[in-house]
């Protein structure tokens, strides 16, 4: 079964494609799909709405995803918002920066990431999440990753420290994509 990847970030659909690869799923990417606003109140009513939307376009199995950054001390701030932290057309720098500025005052530095991983056929809607548990760092570190990473720091080690491989085997995408790649299996038995 062919299933369209509704994100045009050509590193999310590597993590989640490495996941599929020897499956019966083919995850298929699309670099000129059309943007969905997220205007919903969660994570998963982002993903849903994409999945949604996006199969209404194109007419086959879709899984979005759709992931936050939760931050205790800031009452898990950015959260949904976790892209447009600093505005609409904020940079990851400039998400970074407003971040890191309104934790200059707190201890607390436990976070999370969350991704959900929403799948719609037209039939069938099936959902996913994936948790990875850390701490926020006092400045970026690391080189490699997007968004958040630089600052989201696991076992001594920010997530832009890490290469590809190693952050594929610990990511919030990867528990989630596993978990969906078991429902899928377990939903469309042949």
């Amino acid at each position: 079964m062919k299933i369209l990847f509704a994100s045009k970030n050509k590193n999310k659909f590597e993590e989640i494609n490495k996941i599929f690869l020897d499956s019966k799923f083919e995850i298929v990417f699309k670099d000129d799909l059309d943007d969905v606003i997220e205007d919903r109140d969660t994570i998963i009513g982002n993903a849903q709405k994409k999945s949604e939307e996006i199969f209404e376009k194109y007419k086959i199995p879709v899984i979005s995803d759709d992931s936050g950054l939760f931050v205790e001390a800031l009452g898990d701030e950015p959260g949904v918002k976790t892209a447009r932290y600093a505005g609409e057309t904020a940079s990851a720098s400039d998400n970074i920066n407003k971040l890191l500025k309104n934790l200059e005052d707190k201890d607390n530095k436990v976070a999370f990431f969350k991704t959900v991983l929403y799948f719609y056929d037209g039939q069938n809607r099936l959902d996913t999440e994936g948790i990875l548990s850390g701490n926020i760092t006092t400045s970026p570190r690391g080189e490699n990753g997007f968004g958040y990473d630089p600052i989201f720091e696991v076992g001594g080690l920010t997530l832009a420290e890490l290469s590809f491989d190693q952050k594929s085997k610990i990511s919030h995408r990867k528990i989630a994509s596993e978990k969906m790649l078991a429902l899928l299996s377990h939903t469309f038995k042949e």
